[in-house]
């Protein structure tokens, strides 16, 4: 399985009590990582993507039964994970904008202008991501000339 852990269809899962975590080493394994945050409180669910090859992408979406458990998660912000810094929050931090209304398809095909040396491509977005938060988490990377 995929770490869905057979609940609900679709289940978008609870961002109240969901942390995103990124910049995970691409060795990190859904067990180990697990057992790791299992230390914060009990997981509901984790959900570790991976890319086509089968490889982790780095980022992980973990659901805790209770919000302590979110809390005690939330303090591996900037922390050393693995000889990476991993970087948590809230899934639900997108600013106080509620439901996004995913746009999920933009920018798909059209051979776009652009530079393809310093364009990334990010899949495997929640439907609920919005430009504001995406350009807020990306803009640590460096300046982003277009969205």
């Amino acid at each position: 399985g995929k770490g869905k852990d057979g609940k609900g269809g679709k289940g978008s899962g609870n961002d109240e009590l969901t942390v995103f975590v990124r910049g995970l080493p691409f060795s990190a394994e859904e067990e180990s990582l697990r057992k790791d945050f299992a230390e914060c409180g009990e997981i509901e669910r984790l959900n570790l993507p991976l890319n086509d090859e089968g490889k982790p992408k780095g980022i992980a979406f973990i659901q805790y039964k209770e919000k302590a458990g979110c809390d005690k998660a939330l303090e591996f912000d900037n922390t050393d994970y693995g000889g990476r810094t991993i970087f948590v929050r809230m899934a639900g931090d997108r600013g106080d904008k509620g439901d996004g209304k995913g746009k999920g398809k933009d920018g798909k095909g059209g051979k776009g202008s652009g530079n393809d040396e310093l364009t990334v491509f990010v899949r495997g977005l929640p439907f609920s991501a919005e430009e504001e938060s995406l350009r807020k988490d990306f803009a640590e990377c460096g300046e982003i000339e277009r969205l």
